[in-house]
């Protein structure tokens, strides 16, 4: 992990941390809780480390099998039951099937 300093460089965009995420961000989070340094401080750590955040679903990855191995869950030999689905109401349809199509091209 990248050291912290107290006084960060001026903001570089960096891969998926752009200048208008950085000022997306800042607006969303300056709220009087964290100082403006403290801010500039943050930045700074998300610039270094960009790849560690999805900002949108096409960003997103995995996990390195190396460090978290895949999860077994176990299970026993069954005949699945099956349930109808619930229908998708028509006026949501488009909109639904957009977002499923979203999460699967991600």
């Amino acid at each position: 992990m990248p050291s912290l300093t107290p006084n960060p460089p001026p903001f570089v965009p960096t891969g998926r941390f752009t200048n208008k995420r950085r000022k997306q961000f800042i607006a969303d989070h300056d709220k009087g809780f964290l100082t403006t340094a403290e801010l500039n401080v943050l930045t700074d750590l998300m610039a270094k480390q960009n790849k560690a955040f999805a900002w949108e679903d096409s960003e997103h990855g995995s996990l390195r099998t190396d460090f978290f191995p895949p999860v077994v869950i176990p299970t026993i030999p069954h005949i699945p039951w099956t349930e109808r689905n619930q229908p998708i109401p028509p006026g949501l349809e488009a909109e639904v099937c957009q977002i499923i199509r979203s999460k699967i091209k991600a």
